[in-house]
């Protein structure tokens, strides 16, 4: 056995450093651990004292030594041993001991990020990732004698990400969405994307009243992953449980659906359902989820959804996830699951909100044009006899006897009226009943100006909700703008559209960082509807009301090295000008109203999203720095107290040595030398005390005494420690007291009562 060459007497050894210590390593082809190269004693030494997770593969057979912090990145029933070889005790020593040959023949490191692992873990197949290093040790004449490992347990970081991946792809489908069947659709497609967590799901709709008992309902398969597009037979793997594509739920309601069984993994114990059938019926009447267990010991839950429709109906909807095999299905796992369910929950509710909404603007077209139809062949079939009929009709009305022929007119007048929904008024002349027409299809023109517009705001919303998905899915900066001007570019027609950057921020100042154009430099056009619809920008209200937007019908471009029409906004950061958003058209076109503040909308959501981009940037940062700073302060920290154990020990031989000339027959001068050296020798170890006293204050170590002792013994060795430097100065020092107040002897610390007094006089 052989202690570290730091050992100090106070070092607090681990149950991995006991064991290492106390080895007996002459059975072991290392040899004993006092005939080691002292290359390879200081490597295990930093092994056991490092706080990082660390590992030794040491020797022809790679016999193995680890630390406390490594302990934890072996979860496998037959873990390495220390002491032992790696050779045959874990499920992957032939790669490991693979990858140990190639650094052992090319003399390099290797470097693994997230690297994949199936181990067995509590009997099962469990999925790991760590990112690890494998660096040669070299002994003292150069020669390879083992390797060095730091290793880092990722699965759970790498899980998340790849989690959180695939809750950001529902965001960036969102705009996609049409009607039901399409967000079925989408969703079918973005499970396929991300099929790890997500093997295979399956989607039932049951459309019912609000508040009605399932047993007269029916569940319908909308959706599986398992759809292939050439294929109208859907597959299923012979281990699934009945999958019908139509279910009678009333066929269910007393039926058993088997028996739960509990796994256990570690200390957790789980309950799942094994059952001949997908248990719906279950679901729907207990609400929840349910776990199945299915017939290769695979699993699966079954999840509920609910959607109102607003007129006393709603839709459920149950998803069928498929379980990772080598993932336990825990409670981050069903968040994960649930919030899945939540974003499909909102691509079906906008779904259905899209074909209500397109439901009612059909309606809504459809009485238009009847309203239209009729009014204008009303008007047609009365604008002449009418015209005709009111001429002469002056004449009757001032003769003596116009009563007949007026009450048959408006007789007439009245089963029109009650035929034209209130459209006609009592009494009426001809011009107010063209004025009325006119009116109405005027209406209806405006009631699709409006359907136009708030589709185009809706359109808008979502590029902006998707600018910010795009941002928070950990895009760069650059792919995030270009993201949003390839989007601008697909809802405003132009010929070219880019972003510059006046400030450093990872550009050069004034270069494009973002850009999209018209291969084809065809003319854009503006659809007329759009024209109708919107008014034009001669109007400087628009321009007032949008700081920061400038624009030129023609002007001559470096860019195009032509003349063209210019739309710009300006992008601004903490009110300083960071860069441009321009776009450009053939020369002298038009730029409508709902273009420039479209544009300004962009622009502001683009500032905040560079703004977040810079402000975590400038967080990472900061926090590198923070554990700089840490790491820089544990390694003071750490050289001050071996520095101040290694003192202590000669400090303390000559303190000794100097004590036991106490007793010798000595000279004068022999014996005021002997004082000078006891003095500074209390000095200087009075210093390497309050090093580490500083020290244990900062790991909240520090201990005091209580202990009797005489006080003024105490006042007068303090004044002796200071009193060649007074005498140099010609001070004296004088312990002024009065005795029968002041105790002889009192109860404290010692030690620290010197140390405050020998700090007060030195900074006297």
């Amino acid at each position: 056995m052989s202690l570290p060459s730091t050992y100090n007497g106070n070092y607090t050894e681990s149950e991995e450093s006991t064991i290492v210590y106390n080895y007996d390593w002459s059975k072991t082809s290392l040899g004993p651990m006092d005939s080691w190269d002292p290359i390879i004693k200081n490597a295990v030494n930093l092994c056991l004292q490092s706080v990082f997770p660390i590992g030794l593969f040491l020797g022809p057979d790679w016999i193995v030594i680890y630390n406390k912090a490594f302990r934890p990145m072996i979860i496998e029933k037959n873990p390495l041993v220390i002491g032992k070889s790696i050779k045959g005790t874990v499920s992957v020593s032939d790669y490991l001991i693979s990858l140990f040959e190639n650094v052992r023949t090319t003399g390099k490191g290797i470097f693994q990020n997230d690297q994949f692992f199936e181990l067995q873990c509590d009997g099962y197949k469990t999925e790991m990732y760590y990112s690890y290093t494998f660096s040669p040790i070299l002994k003292s004449d150069g020669t390879f004698f083992g390797i060095i490992c730091l290793a880092q347990n990722t699965a759970q970081r790498v899980v998340n990400a790849r989690r959180l991946k695939t809750i950001s792809d529902f965001g960036h489908w969102t705009s996609e969405i049409d009607s039901l069947e399409s967000a079925c659709s989408i969703m079918k497609k973005i499970l396929k994307d991300n099929n790890v967590d997500i093997p295979y799901a399956l989607v039932y709709f049951v459309e019912h009243k609000l508040n009605i008992s399932s047993e007269y309902l029916t569940a319908h398969l909308k959706a599986t992953t398992f759809d292939e597009d050439d294929k109208k037979e859907r597959q299923f793997p012979d281990y699934f449980p009945e999958t019908h594509e139509i279910i009678d739920l009333s066929k269910d309601v007393d039926k058993n659906y088997g028996t739960y069984v509990e796994l256990n993994r570690g200390s957790t114990t789980y309950s799942f359902l094994t059952c001949k059938s997908w248990p719906i019926h279950l679901l729907m009447k207990e609400g929840g989820h349910v776990k199945v267990l299915l017939k290769d010991e695979s699993q699966a839950v079954l999840l509920l959804t609910k959607i109102p429709f607003g007129d006393g109906r709603a839709l459920s909807v149950i998803f069928i996830y498929g379980i990772n095999r080598l993932c336990v299905l825990d409670e981050q796992y069903m968040e994960f699951l649930q919030l899945v369910t939540n974003q499909m929950n909102s691509f079906l509710s906008h779904g259905r909100s899209i074909e209500e909404e397109k439901m009612r603007s059909k309606i809504l077209a459809d009485l238009n044009h009847q309203k239209v139809t009729f009014f204008q062949g009303i008007s047609h079939q009365l604008k002449t006899p009418l015209t005709l009929m009111f001429s002469p009709l002056d004449d009757v009305i001032n003769a003596s006897s116009p009563e007949e022929p007026i009450m048959s007119y408006l007789q007439t007048i009245r089963r029109l009226d009650k035929g034209a929904d209130d459209y006609l008024i009592k009494p009426f002349s001809t011009q107010e009943l063209i004025t009325r027409i006119r009116v109405n299809i005027e209406l209806s023109l405006l009631r699709h100006k409006i359907i136009f517009q708030q589709c185009k705001e809706e359109e808008t919303k979502q590029l902006l909700i998707s600018i910010s998905t795009k941002m928070f899915s950990g895009l760069s900066m650059k792919e995030t703008l270009q993201y949003a001007v390839e989007e601008i570019y697909n809802r405003l027609p132009c010929k070219r559209i880019f972003i510059t950057s006046n400030e450093q921020l990872g550009f050069k100042s004034n270069k494009i960082i973002a850009l999209y154009e018209n291969s084809e430099n065809s003319s854009m056009e503006i659809c007329d509807d759009e024209i109708k619809s919107q008014t034009f920008m001669n109007s400087q209200e628009v321009l007032k009301n949008n700081l920061g937007i400038e624009v030129y019908s023609d002007v001559y471009s470096d860019d195009v090295c032509e003349n063209v029409s210019i739309l710009s906004a300006e992008l601004r950061l903490n009110n300083n000008l960071w860069g441009w958003m321009k776009l450009y058209r053939s020369p002298n076109s038009i730029w409508l109203d709902s273009e420039i503040e479209f544009l300004q909308q962009i622009s502001n959501q683009i500032c905040l999203t560079i703004t977040y981009i810079s402000i975590l940037e400038e967080n990472i940062a900061k926090e590198i720095q923070i554990k700089a700073a840490e790491v820089a302060s544990i390694t003071k920290s750490q050289i001050l107290a071996n520095t101040s154990h290694e003192l202590r020990t000669p400090l303390g031989a000559i303190i000794g040595i100097l004590s036991s000339l106490d007793d010798t027959n000595l000279t004068s001068d022999q014996e005021n030398m002997i004082k000078i050296m006891t003095r500074s020798s209390d000095v200087v170890l009075s210093i390497v005390n309050d090093i580490l006293d500083a020290q244990k204050l900062e790991a909240q170590k520090l201990t005091l005494v209580n202990r009797t002792f005489d006080l003024l013994e105490l006042f007068d060795n303090t004044i002796d420690m200071f009193g060649e430097k007074t005498s140099a100065k010609k001070i004296e020092l004088i312990i002024d007291y009065d005795v029968d107040e002041l105790p002889k002897y009192v109860k404290s610390d010692p030690e620290r009562l010197k140390q405050i007094l020998s700090h007060l006089l030195s900074n006297s």
